[in-house]
């Protein structure tokens, strides 16, 4: 009896740590995933504050100034962050879910 408890002990425990590996491997890319998002976000935030808005505001003084700024409003960066953001959340949500459902079939 006492062979066959440290068979079992041993066999539980591999199975545990594989399924602790194959866990790990998984919350690694969701959350290389994550930041692979948030940084491609907080990348395009930072391109239409640095480009964009200067360019814009720099044209306003034209005359054509006015219809580049109905295209390019100063809270465009902004605008843009939150959208892509909300794409990337709902992106995210959807990932999860499916991935919930395989694990539960």
């Amino acid at each position: 009896m006492p062979l066959l408890a440290v068979l079992w002990t041993a066999i539980s425990a591999q199975m545990m740590g594989l399924v602790a590996f194959f866990l790990a491997k998984k919350v690694g890319v969701i959350v290389l995933v994550v930041a692979a998002l948030a940084t491609s976000a907080g990348a395009l935030y930072l391109t239409m504050r640095g480009l964009i808005v200067p360019l814009a505001s720099s044209l306003f003084s034209t005359s054509y100034g006015s219809i580049i700024g109905l295209a390019f409003p100063p809270v465009a960066g902004t605008c843009m962050l939150a959208i892509s953001g909300t794409w990337i959340a709902c992106g995210l949500y959807s990932w999860q879910r499916s991935a919930i459902k395989a694990i539960a079939a």
